[in-house]
Formats: structure tokens, C-alpha cells, sequence
């Protein structure tokens, strides 16, 4: 023990040593959380590439007609068929490529994380053999887009249509666009 002159106390050498300890712990676990947070920083990787019906032309009026079925409606993509998820996950990965509502996502054309998603689900549906996703993508501007999508048999889907359209808060809305001719895909 030695003491400590102007404190009045004695000084134990292990309070020195545990002190150590302690700041060398708090310095590893902050390594190891700062490892953790690069982590989730790995760039997003691309979806799939959905090739939507290339050699069929799609009929506004049959885009109308697909969303004429009475549609549970979706506000996380988890709870969509897997074959939607799957065109909307990266490809090789895990992570979604699109937020869910009220998620970050990357709303402008300047990218300030690559892993977070460019594109923010606003709402979807699923109707039997049906599905469609209304979303939002970043980018120059904000666009909105629709994508329907049918299965083709239990485990798999066919991409029907995709096109831009207004930004519609519910079904009603997003179909009044579509009657009205104000949702635009490329004719093929």
C-alpha cells in the first residue's frame, strides 16, 4: 500500500489493476460492437432479375382486371407468398431489397448507405393465385411502381406486368390510376 499524498487514502495496487481490466474489457466489446455495425453495413446486393411476360402484351384494361380481385392487403413483405419475397431479396442473400413502410430506404439519387434498400414497399396484396406490390424507389426522383405477379404452380410465380404509376395511399386509389390510364408499363 502506498500512500497518496493531498488524498488521505491509501492506495491498493489491484484497484489499479482491476481498473485496467475494466477499460480493456470496455475497449474489446467495443471493438467487437464496432465489427458488429460494419457488418450491416455490406452494400445490398441486386434482386433477381424479373422478366415480366416479354412476349405477351399486357391490356390496361387487363391490369385492371387483375386488381379487381378482393385483395388481403400487406403492409410488410414478410407476410407476401415466398415467390413475391423472392423477387424482392437479393440475389445470393438473405436481406429484402425493399423496405417496409416507415422503414429507411434510400429516397434520393445520393446514396449515403449502399445497405439500405433504394426501393419502400407502401402497401401490397394477395388474392388466391394473385399478388401485387405497390412501392416507392429512390433514386433522381421518386417513382412509384406496381408489380403483379400470378402462380404458376405451388412453389413458383409468373411476373405479370410492372409500370409506374401515381402515388396511391390504398387499392381504391391504385385502381382509380389504373381505370384511368394514369399507370404506364412498357407495351411489349
Amino acid at each position: 500500500m502506498e500512500f497518496m499524498p493531498g488524498f488521505g487514502r491509501l492506495r491498493h495496487p489491484s484497484k489499479t489493476l482491476t481498473i485496467s481490466v475494466g477499460a480493456a474489457i470496455l475497449l474489446i466489446a467495443g471493438w467487437i460492437v464496432a465489427a458488429g455495425l460494419k457488418q450491416d453495413a455490406i452494400p445490398l446486393g441486386p434482386s433477381p432479375l424479373v422478366d415480366y411476360l416479354p412476349n405477351t402484351r399486357i391490356a390496361q384494361s387487363d391490369v385492371q382486371h387483375f386488381l379487381d380481385a378482393d385483395f388481403r392487403i400487406v403492409r410488410d413483405m414478410n407476410a407476401l407468398p415466398g415467390y413475391v419475397i423472392k423477387a424482392f431479396t437479393e440475389r445470393g442473400g438473405s436481406r429484402l431489397t425493399i423496405a417496409n413502410p416507415g422503414k429507411r430506404f434510400e429516397a434520393t439519387d445520393v446514396i449515403s448507405d449502399e445497405s439500405v434498400p433504394r426501393k419502400r414497399l407502401l402497401f401490397a396484396g394477395a388474392s388466391g393465385d394473385r399478388s401485387f406490390v405497390f412501392y416507392e424507389q429512390g433514386g433522381i426522383g421518386r417513382f412509384y411502381v406496381l408489380a403483379l405477379f400470378q402462380t404458376s404452380s405451388p412453389n413458383a410465380m409468373k411476373p405479370i406486368w410492372q409500370g409506374g404509376c401515381g402515388p396511391a395511399t390504398n387499392i381504391d386509389e391504385l385502381r382509380s390510376y389504373v381505370s384511368k390510364g394514369q399507370c404506364s408499363g412498357e407495351e411489349r
